[in-house]
């Protein structure tokens, strides 16, 4: 397990003195060495969940002369818009640096002020300086500007990015992937007999990726998705979406001619006058065709969306709403209509302890991806422990295996992205209380990284942009011209998993 005892008093001064300094630099042309000092007591590092040093997979040659120094690259955006990000995951895996307590680990942090030339700059300097792994970047254009230079060196790097294109060919993208938690939340609910589904998409990429697996998944659980609406990223805009998918208006008429009737009967009519009491503050009649209904957003278009699932008649004692890592945010303990509501994401225990460290260190709260930088650290750290010259082959970082870590277990695919374990929360009006845990190795039934689609599935949806007329639009081009909640990448000031 990874280690998440708090270093002496003395041990921490003298880190934050050194990342204080790292962070005073101009990292795209100074270079500041990172060593941990002499330990004030003897602390295990980070370990593999199941990997020992036995293992096959990092046997390594004993004829090789050890190495005294693994100097690990540190690519991340320490100056301009999202410094405040980069800082905390490069403090984060400084953290991690000092648990490990390997001396032959130095980084070398550069500033790629989140800007694709300062990247390729960044990227010649850790090449020259020999690098055998790096760490980041943050963004997805980063990457895209770093990985010829890096595979052309023969680096590999463990990126940030949740833009899974940019994942593969020596980039490992160490992130929190939305199509996961789509498929745990899907999967346990269906656990929980709850067999026909709906969802509300936002019309982004964050949507689109969703949408892609959405209905694939449900269906491999040999469920339904009998209703799905594409919404734009306007609060004043979400009405007409959630009006369609509870079928208000032909509920609504349905209601209006029942009560047309009843009134014919006339007043004599006891059994038509009790109906009539039954159902006059109603506004429709009968149920939607589904019993849980997946809202994959977060913030204030998750706090504008949920109340109008009541308002448009869709009784929530028989819905089940569920949701994505988006959830994980304080502000649901006061939306009414998602308590009782269930998530999937990350285990928080472990992670809650390291947050809480964090903030005795440096003195402030972190983003909650700050876990993410720790992990990373230790994950290097953990694959060289036993190795006298550092080997990060593909089939070393791809161990199926997997790894533990603040997050729960992880592993690599050969495809460069991420899989993890992941647990379901419940919302509740003061916590997320969890209902069902991670599962804690990869040991069978095999969780597979993507959708296993049954032989006989025929999609009702289009399978990009799940319905028939307008399009949402799903360009890069489009995109730029929105707020970044809009895309995968990290927000200017994120709290949660994802922007």
């Amino acid at each position: 397990m990874l280690l998440l005892q708090y270093h002496k008093t003395g041990i921490i001064a003298v880190m934050i003195l050194a990342v204080s300094f790292i962070s005073g630099c101009e990292p795209s042309t100074n270079i500041v060495r990172n060593t941990p000092p002499s330990p004030s007591k003897q602390i295990s590092p980070p370990q593999s969940i199941i990997a020992s040093k036995n293992s096959d997979i990092f046997k390594i040659d004993d004829h090789q002369p050890p190495r005294h120094k693994i100097n690990i690259g540190i690519m991340l955006p320490l100056s301009g818009e999202t410094s405040t990000v980069g800082q905390a995951l490069l403090n984060a895996a400084t953290l991690a640096l000092f648990d490990a307590q390997d001396r032959r680990l130095e980084i070398i942090p550069v500033d790629t002020k989140g800007n694709p030339e300062t990247t390729r700059e960044a990227m010649a300097i850790l090449i020259e300086q020999k690098v055998d792994i790096i760490i980041g970047p943050l963004f997805s254009e980063n990457i895209k500007a770093a990985q010829p230079l890096a595979k052309a060196a023969n680096i590999k790097m463990i990126g940030f990015s949740t833009d899974h294109d940019v994942a593969g060919d020596g980039v490992y993208l160490l992130s929190f992937r939305p199509e996961e938690q789509v498929s745990r939340i899907i999967k346990y609910a269906s656990s929980q007999r709850y067999n026909k589904f709906a969802a509300l998409i936002p019309d982004n990429l964050y949507g689109g990726r969703i949408m892609n697996v959405l209905e694939p998944l449900v269906s491999s659980q040999f469920n339904e998705l009998v209703a799905l609406e594409v919404y734009p990223y306007d609060p004043s805009s979400l009405d007409e979406p959630v009006k369609k998918i509870a079928n208000y208006n032909f509920r609504r008429k349905e209601f209006l001619d029942e009560m047309k009737f009843l009134r014919s009967l006339g007043q004599n009519d006891d059994m038509g006058q009790d109906f009539i009491d039954e159902i006059k503050n109603l506004e429709t009649l009968g149920d939607v065709n589904f019993n849980a209904i997946l809202l994959p957003e977060g913030g204030s278009m998750l706090g504008a969306l949920a109340p109008l699932l009541s308002y448009y008649e869709i009784d929530l004692n028989k819905v089940k709403v569920l949701g994505t890592g988006l959830w994980h945010d304080n502000m649901l303990f006061n939306e009414p209509q998602l308590q009782g509501g269930w998530f999937a994401a990350p285990e928080d225990d472990v992670a809650n302890q390291f947050i809480k460290r964090y903030r005795q260190a440096f003195s402030k709260q972190p983003p909650r991806l700050v876990t993410l930088g720790y992990d990373a650290m230790a994950f290097v750290a953990n694959i060289v422990r036993y190795q006298r010259v550092p080997n990060f082959a593909d089939q070393i970082i791809t161990d199926p295996n997997g790894f533990n870590g603040l997050d729960g277990i992880f592993r690599f695919h050969k495809t460069g992205l991420v899989e993890r374990g992941l647990a379901v929360y419940e919302v509740t009006n003061k916590e997320f209380k969890k209902i069902d845990d991670a599962p804690i190795d990869f040991t069978p039934p095999v969780r597979p990284l993507y959708v296993e689609i049954p032989l006989d599935f025929m999609s009702e949806f289009d399978p990009i942009f799940g319905l028939k007329g307008d399009v949402p639009a799903l360009s890069d081009e489009q995109d730029q011209n929105v707020p970044h909640r809009q895309t995968l990448e990290i927000s200017k000031n994120p709290s949660g998993l994802y922007p």
